[in-house]
């Protein structure tokens, strides 16, 4: 598959266009401090031909997979760092207390609608920790 290196090298200097935080507590899992609902409205929405950077901030003290559903990501950094031999993948571990930088890729004019993300630790997903992304 062909990536733009300008677009994705645009969309690493950029600022994150979209952050998500995963935390927890004895209630639940959450991303945003939301808890996954089916009738919840998307976090947030995507302009398909794009390459965006997104920021995923670990805030609990263990580790959650990122993984979203259409697409594939290029994890850049990790606390600020670059990644030795950045890969295109669709999940990262993201270590506790941590920081990983993507860029997301959004220009497949295939993938429309409605499509989720969520930790990829399947207790942890189905206790909240997920959310939607409108493709559009």
């Amino acid at each position: 598959v062909h990536k733009s290196v300008a677009g994705v090298a645009a969309a690493e200097r950029a600022s994150p266009k979209f952050t998500l935080h995963f935390t927890e507590d004895h209630h639940g899992f959450y991303i945003n401090d939301q808890k996954f609902a089916v009738d919840a409205k998307p976090m947030t929405v995507v302009h398909i031909g794009t390459y965006q950077h997104w920021r995923v901030v670990n805030d609990s003290h263990e580790m959650h997979p990122f993984h979203i559903h259409q697409l594939h990501f290029l994890t850049y950094a990790q606390d600020g760092r670059a990644v030795p031999n950045p890969v295109w993948r669709d999940t990262v571990n993201v270590p506790q207390d941590s920081t990983i930088d993507v860029v997301m890729d959004f220009t497949d004019p295939v993938i429309r609608g409605m499509s989720v993300f969520h930790c990829h630790i399947l207790s942890h997903e189905d206790k909240g920790m997920m959310a939607k992304v409108l493709l559009k």
